[in-house]
């Protein structure tokens, strides 16, 4: 299930702040806008490749990444946390960044 859209954008940049646990991803709109994407309380993020965006999901079932970022977090993972893995996807739904947070927020003018 798809929570954003942004079809005909464009991927700028990136910034991460461990301090503050955020990740952030800015983005240009098909009408040359500025959006940006805060992933807020982050354990974990994973870059594949630099691409154009057509959305932001969550993945369905926990990866290898996903455990690997509990595990990171938790000496022993709880049954119920409120984190998630979140995944911006090209145009082919594949997934170029993967991120562990416990939230976002989507900011579009």
């Amino acid at each position: 299930m798809m929570l954003e859209t942004f079809f005909d954008s464009e991927y700028l940049s990136q910034q991460h702040s461990w301090q503050e646990e955020t990740l952030t991803i800015n983005l240009e709109l098909w009408n040359s806008k500025p959006a940006k994407i805060v992933f807020v309380d982050i354990i974990g993020f994973q870059v594949f490749s630099i691409c154009d965006p057509i959305g932001l999901k969550c993945e369905m079932s926990p990866s290898q990444f996903f455990r690997d970022a509990l595990a990171a977090e938790y000496e022993k993972a709880p049954e119920q946390h409120d984190y998630k893995c979140y995944e911006i996807i090209n145009v082919d739904e594949i997934p170029f960044i993967k991120v562990v947070a416990k939230g976002y927020e989507y900011f579009a003018d």
